[in-house]
């Protein structure tokens, strides 16, 4: 009997344990997202004067990703050198919502969201399951910083860069 107790008693301590450190996650999931995401209802001039400021920083580059129709052409460079990626930053707006997005990821984070080397940016759905047109981390190493993304599709723009 006492031993079936001292076993209740573990078991009960282990759920407790458990809990907390589920509170913990979500509280901490919570805080990131705060802090990295932000969202704000905006007219489409103020999301146009946004837009323009952020891609004047990248005039005349190609960015690592374009899209012509719903082909995307990736401009791999397999001998440049791998630079860690500090931040990947992307600036997004829902035309019909009037909804802006600014979205900050840490480096560190990127490399664990792209466990198997390979991401999907800004949820494009343009990539099959060919292994070619799939965006690596390592693609965004040898990119460096400067512009990865700059697209317009159905209502919506997304412009996606690295630093």
């Amino acid at each position: 009997m006492q031993n079936r107790r001292t076993w209740v008693s573990i078991l009960i301590a282990a759920l407790i344990v458990a809990a907390v450190a589920v509170i913990i996650a979500i509280g901490g999931v919570a805080m990131f997202i705060h802090d990295h995401v932000n969202s704000e209802v905006v007219e489409a001039v103020g999301a146009d004067a946004e837009f323009a400021q952020a891609r004047a920083r990248f005039a005349g580059k190609t960015p690592l990703l374009e899209l012509r129709g719903n082909q995307p052409i990736i401009h791999r460079d397999a001998t440049a050198p791998r630079r860690p990626v500090q931040s990947l930053h992307m600036l997004a707006f829902d035309a019909r919502q009037h909804k802006i997005s600014r979205v900050d990821v840490p480096g560190w984070l990127l490399r664990v969201m792209s466990a198997g080397g390979r991401f999907r940016i800004a949820n494009l759905e343009v990539f099959d399951s060919d292994e070619d047109n799939r965006l690596t981390l390592e693609d965004l190493e040898r990119h460096g910083p400067g512009l990865v993304l700059d697209a317009e599709r159905s209502g919506g723009r997304a412009l996606v860069w690295i630093e």
